[in-house]
Formats: structure tokens, sequence, C-alpha cells
């Protein structure tokens, strides 16, 4: 993810022994937070202004952060995520149980919940999205997270004991993630695979049009199970806005009044206007070019090393994240559980030519960089561009519409016409097993999963296995930092940098918040 699939970010909670996520830490306010005008304090409608459009609204094929962003306010999973990214309880009645082999975990799920068509929320419902998701006719992008689900067990009418086919110790982070969110039975039944046109769940939030490049609507849930919870606004609207400066230009007119991602480059042009905020959180964001392992040059590691030492990380830093962001010292984010940071690939032309020079390319080649239209992909890809520029690598930087992106680059090795692809990922379970097998074994090379360079190497396969099959602490963080080690050194992405989270928006806005992975979370979002 946090994007993979505008960026394929997916983007999208901590084991017991884990330490916890600093989801919240600063937030910059630009003037006087009292500070609004009368007309907006009446409104119980809000419009946020996002980065691209959402690819679908179906949570078991979703991909990408910003499409869960808007699938919150209407699913809710088992478990979720508070602000900082603790697992907490949803539709579970407390905390799962999980056995000692790791091989099977069991709910307890809440009573008197029904979906926005009136379905009853139960056992069998868990059942039949779990049975929909591992279905393999049915192709759902995210049936590799549930990939170690054996099958499902209904105990009784509220309690569900899912078997694994194998131990597997992130389980219940697993159940965190967002496309973990349930989906009504009978919407899964009546529209197919139009379901990711047609969301129906149990949130405080309920659909009401979805309009391509235009706008999707989601409106006040009058029957939303928690009472106490109830949404405080009457409609949502989420429009899709790929410029950045036009997303501000929204926001400071008052046509949005929420803007994510905010543009860091344009921090400054709302500096000191008394009616908006800057929301600064840290984030488990990481941005990286992937490379074609399987294709030359990017089959020699020397190359792929020479290219990370050819990016200065410090002035992309500077230009394109206005410094609102950190160099990347390792696969995943300091934040994400079992981290260890790697020795950095700090500038040096010099070294970066003579590993070219090694490896036969003395003089440089050509290729392209693959990106998503957004702004901040695009502004990546063109720095990038000219830095390799100075090792005579010349690459031309090709920008697609996210869905186009994804069709092309999900697809099996042989049918790759990728070389370089740039974009980002947010581990949305919050610790190191999503944040590395995903994107780096071999099982999940597309279109199983979202390993776009088809990347293998057996000690990182061997260390992520370990990790997930033994439930000691201690031996499963040496597994991930030993495959940390190897990836840094083999090289199979340019590592650039850890994003801050950064929103904008009108300041009598409350209750809106970014979590770690990149998530928008509005469900008590409300004009004070």
């Amino acid at each position: 993810m946090t994007s993979k699939q505008a960026v394929k970010l997916a983007l999208t909670g901590l084991l017991a022994a884990s330490v916890v996520l600093t989801g919240c830490s600063t937030s910059t306010t630009t003037s006087d937070p009292g500070s609004s005008t009368s007309n907006e304090k009446k409104r119980t409608d809000l419009t946020v202004a996002q980065a691209a459009n959402p690819t679908t609204m179906d949570p078991q094929d979703a991909q990408d952060t910003l499409s869960f962003s808007i699938m919150k306010t209407m699913y809710e999973g088992l478990l979720g995520f508070d602000k900082d990214m603790k697992v907490i309880p949803v539709l579970a009645d407390g905390m799962p149980t999980l056995s000692a082999d790791a091989k099977e975990v069991t709910f307890k799920l809440k009573q008197g919940i029904k979906f926005q068509d009136g379905t009853d929320f139960n056992a069998e419902a868990v059942k039949a999205n779990l049975d929909r998701v591992k279905d393999p006719n049915n192709k759902l992008k995210r049936a590799s997270l549930f990939a170690t689900v054996d099958h499902t067990e209904v105990l009784d009418p509220y309690t569900v004991k899912i078997v694994l086919n194998k131990p597997f110790a992130a389980i219940v982070e697993t159940f965190a993630h967002p496309a973990a969110m349930m989906i009504s039975p009978k919407a899964i039944k009546d529209f197919g695979k139009d379901v990711q046109r047609h969301p129906v769940g149990t949130g405080p939030y309920q659909f009401v049009e979805w309009k391509d490049a235009d706008h999707v609507t989601v409106k006040k849930f009058a029957d939303y199970h928690d009472k106490n919870n109830l949404a405080k606004l009457e409609t949502i609207v989420f429009k899709p806005v790929t410029e950045a400066s036009s997303r501000v230009s929204m926001l400071k007119a008052g046509d949005a009044q929420y803007v994510y991602p905010f543009p860091p480059d344009q921090a400054a042009a709302v500096k000191g206007d008394d009616s908006i905020a800057l929301d600064q959180t840290p984030s488990i964001v990481e941005r990286y070019v992937a490379f074609n392992t399987t294709k030359k040059p990017f089959d020699d590691k020397r190359v792929r090393q020479a290219l990370n030492y050819a990016v200065n990380k410090d002035a992309l830093i500077k230009v394109v994240a206005n410094g609102y962001a950190q160099p990347a010292k390792s696969a995943i984010a300091p934040n994400v559980w079992g981290y260890k940071e790697q020795t950095p690939y700090n500038f040096d032309l010099d070294k970066a030519k003579k590993l070219l020079a090694d490896a036969g390319y003395a003089n440089g080649f050509d290729t392209t960089i693959w990106t998503a239209n957004a702004s901040e992909s695009a502004k990546v890809a063109e720095f990038i561009q000219q830095q390799w520029k100075q090792i005579g690598v010349n690459a031309n930087v090709q920008q697609m519409e996210s869905g186009t992106l994804s069709n092309q680059m999900y697809v099996k090795p042989e049918e790759s016409k990728m070389l370089t692809y740039s974009g980002g990922w947010s581990p949305s379970t919050g610790e190191a097993d999503w944040g590395l097998r995903p994107l780096l074994t071999k099982d999940l090379f597309p279109p199983a999963g979202y390993n776009v360079g088809y990347y293998v190497n057996d000690q990182v396969e061997k260390d992520i296995s370990t990790g997930l099959s033994t439930g000691n602490k201690d031996e499963r963080l040496a597994a991930y930092a030993d495959a940390q080690k190897v990836i840094n050194d083999d090289a199979p992405w340019l590592f650039l940098y850890v994003s801050d989270n950064l929103a904008g928006k009108r300041k009598n806005v409350s209750g809106a918040f970014v979590l770690p992975d990149g998530a928008l979370d509005l469900t008590h979002a409300e004009f004070k």
C-alpha cells in the first residue's frame, strides 16, 4: 500500500507484544483555532478534496488507501484501529481468542446489529464474507491477505471460529485491516461483482451515489447500531482533485472543508489564513521506486545500488515534500512493528558511476518510470529523472490514471512491460509482515499480490516465513531484522522517504484524523 493503486498504497494494529505506533503527534495550526465563519458553523455537509478517483467500493477488492478512506464511513470490521493504530474491537464483542499454536482465532460478536439494507449481522455474515474472499473464482485482490484462512466455522449465531492452514502470528492484526470490513451478505448475493458500486455495510454513513471522476456521496445512517456515536454530519462528499493547487484553492474558498493529502509544497499558501489549519502527523507510508528485477539492466544488483546512490534523498524531501518527510532507512517505516534501521544509500555520484561501469553500463542506459498522475507522485518521478541524468541514465516519465496504471502493472512477470514504478506502500496492519511480504516475496507476484518488481531472495523468503510461524517476539524481530538487511543490500527498490501525513481543514472541522497508515477517519467528523 499508502499509494499502491493510485499508487497501490494499501494501503491498510500491533501484536500484544509490540510497540504502539505514534499516530497523532503534532498538530500545526496557521492561526487562532477558534476562528471560523458563522455560516460554516451551521454546516452539516462536508466536502473532502482527495488526490485521485477511488478505484472501488469493495473492501475485499481494494488496494488503495484513498478508496478505503471513503469506505470506512460505510463499512466496519470485526476489529479496527484507534488513532494510534492500536487494535480495538468494533463488531466483535471484545478482542478475539487466539489459540496457543496460532492456528485458530475465535470471535464473539456484538448482537442486535443490522446492515444498512436490514440484513442481520451475525456469524453467518462473517462466514459469507470470508468464503467470498477465499473463493478463487471471485479473483478478489485482497485474497492474498487472507491466504492463511483455511475455513470458517459458525459455532453459534454470534460466535465464529476461523481455522488457519498454518500458524500465522499476525492474524489478529489482519482482521483490523480495512480489507476485513464486513459487506452485507444480501448485497453480495444481489449485486455479485457489482457490489463494488453498491456498498452496504454497518457503518454510521450509507452510500448515496458515485459519479466517476466527480464525486462519491454518503449520508447519515439513522439506524446505526451505536447510538452513542451517531454520525454528526448529514452528508460527506468526496471529490477527486488530482491537481494539488486546485485542492488548496478549494479549501481557501470554502468549496472543500477538508483536503487530504494536503500538498506539502502548498503549505505556504495557507500560512496566515485565519480560517484554515494544517494537521501534521507521523505516518508509516514509505515511498520507493520498484525495479523490475526480471528485466535488464535491473536484474543486476550493482545497477540497482547505483541508482540508489544517484539520488539525493535530502534534496528530494526538500523539493517534493517541503521537508514533511524523513529519508527511508529500510523497506519499512520506523513506526512499523519489527522495523530495523539499515545503512542508507547516501548520495554519492562517484560510487554510482563506478557500480554502473562495473555492471557494463559505463555510458548509462534508457528506461521508463511509471507513475500515477497525482501531483506528488509525478513530482517524485520527475526529480528522479533529473538525478539519474547525472550518471547517464535517461528516464522517460510516463504518467497514468490510477486504474490504467493498475491494469498495466498487476500482471504476470512474462506479461509485464514495467521497468520502474514510482509508488508507495502503507502496511495497514501496522507490523512488518504486511510491510514486506506483499511487496517482496515470490508467492505475491501479481496478480496475486503487489510484488510488481518480481523480486525473489531465498533468505528473505525464509526470514518472513519464520516471522509468521512463531509466536516468540524475539525470534520474530530477529527474522524481520535479517530480512530487512538482505533487502537493503539487494536494493530491489530505490528507497526514498517516509512521508508525514499532512491534512488541511477549515478550522471549525473537528473529529477528523489521519491514521499512521494514511487512511482518513471521518466517522466522528463534525463542524464546531
